[in-house]
């Protein structure tokens, strides 16, 4: 059997790096949760559909599913200048997720994002999905990107290539981390100072840390501040994500076709010639 860990995500790699020992810790817990979430939304949204009479309105997680797509669509125009095809269903699956991630805290379970392999995995897979659009609509002629202008900037294009890996991970994990610290610090100062004016309350315990005078003054501000941190900024955060996705992705495909072989946004005029 696995040992679980929870929730401290800077003891939580502190212990990874020290010991290789497999752990199921509480943010995996935490995700795979959230993923099931989705999937299970996925399946009765599957089923209602295939139920629905297309001359009645949908009711219910059918029709809100209809929303979203609807301003997935319109949201990936935007961003993409084209009709985003078949990656509305993974900007479907991402902002689902990575929404849910942000806002998970609020539970009271281990957070997500702000455990670094969480974003990492996900700014792997939005590399993995760049890269391979670059060889489907470029095929040899992708390569040539690493050796543009001259050879000799192998080694600075390499850099470029990958950087969008941690860029994107120190970003989301950045944040989300520096919103747990601030509500960290803030709950601190709160319980020293309610201790301090109600330590009347403190007598019996062995702390006045697990007396009621502890949370006087901080249940209401750290309540506000971690729906702020959660809902707003995890808004923010999921939208960032996503736009530097959609942004990346269109980059690598064809103007005016959303998944043919026209001719490349990003290359030059020799590329446009040989397309």
């Amino acid at each position: 059997m696995f040992p679980v860990f929870a929730g401290d995500p800077l003891s939580d790699m502190i212990n990874g790096l020290q010991d290789p020992t497999f752990r199921i810790s509480g943010p995996l817990i935490s995700s795979l949760t959230v993923m099931a979430i989705v999937l299970i939304f996925a399946i009765v949204i599957g089923i209602q559909a295939h139920f629905q009479d297309p001359l009645k309105p949908a009711k219910g997680p059918l029709a809100l599913a209809m929303w979203f797509i609807e301003y997935l669509e319109n949201w990936g125009r935007g961003v993409m200048g084209r009709d985003p095809g078949n990656f509305t269903g993974y900007f479907f699956c991402l902002f689902s997720y990575l929404f849910m991630a942000f806002i998970w805290s609020i539970t009271g379970f281990p957070s997500i994002i702000d455990t670094l392999v969480m974003p990492l995995a996900l700014s792997l897979v939005m590399f993995v999905i760049i890269q391979y659009l670059g060889l489907r609509h470029q095929k040899w002629r992708y390569f040539h990107r690493y050796i543009e202008p001259i050879a000799i900037f192998l080694p600075i294009n390499l850099v470029t290539m990958w950087s969008p890996i941690i860029s994107t991970t120190l970003r989301m994990f950045g944040n989300c981390l520096a919103g747990s610290i601030i509500i960290g610090l803030i709950n601190w100062a709160l319980k020293n100072i309610s201790v301090m004016l109600f330590s009347g309350l403190a007598v019996g315990y062995a702390s006045p840390f697990d007396s009621p005078a502890a949370i006087w003054l901080s249940f209401i501000p750290i309540g506000v501040l971690n729906l702020y941190f959660a809902l707003f900024s995890g808004y923010i955060q999921t939208l960032v994500f996503s736009s530097l996705n959609a942004v990346w992705f269109s980059a690598e495909m064809p103007e005016n076709d959303p998944m043919g072989t026209v001719v490349q946004v990003t290359r030059g005029s020799e590329d446009k010639a040989n397309a």
